[in-house]
């Protein structure tokens, strides 16, 4: 267990996002793919039954640059995960569909991610995750400006 310092916000929180995305790559590495390609093929998923999905759908979403976003679909695509289709009204536009490969393990992958959120929840009550969640909103807020 790593001690969390109460003036070195910004490190805790680093280390425990490293923790989390630790566990979901152990929990999914049965399937092939780590926890952002999990994260991605969840949002594609989720986002695809109200239109097209794009890469600049996920830079948004994900709060990451192009170039990180880019490389991780060109390795998904590589692997079979994701297909990226040229969209006839604008061919630099390019459409971003799940395999018959992502498709079909996609369940599995979300059940191992709710297994590590329940654990990390675990012991935690209602009211201290609404707290935690005010407070990561009003912090991330913070650092917009």
């Amino acid at each position: 267990m790593v001690k969390i310092e109460n003036n070195d916000i910004g490190r805790s929180i680093h280390i425990l996002s490293r923790q989390i995305k630790r566990k979901v790559d152990e929990a999914v590495s049965k399937y092939n793919v780590t926890a952002v390609q999990c994260s991605f093929i969840e949002f594609i998923n989720r986002n695809r039954k109200e239109g097209n999905v794009y890469a600049k759908d996920i830079e948004s979403r994900f709060n990451m640059r192009r170039a990180t976003v880019a490389e991780i679909l060109s390795l998904m695509e590589k692997n079979g995960l994701i297909e990226r289709k040229s969209m006839s009204e604008d061919a630099r536009l390019k459409e971003i569909t799940l395999t018959k490969k992502s498709t079909e393990i996609i369940n599995s992958v979300e059940t191992e991610v709710k297994k590590v959120e329940k654990d990390l929840k675990k012991d935690l009550t209602e009211e201290e995750l609404q707290n935690f969640m005010n407070i990561l909103e009003k912090m991330s807020k913070n650092l917009e400006n």
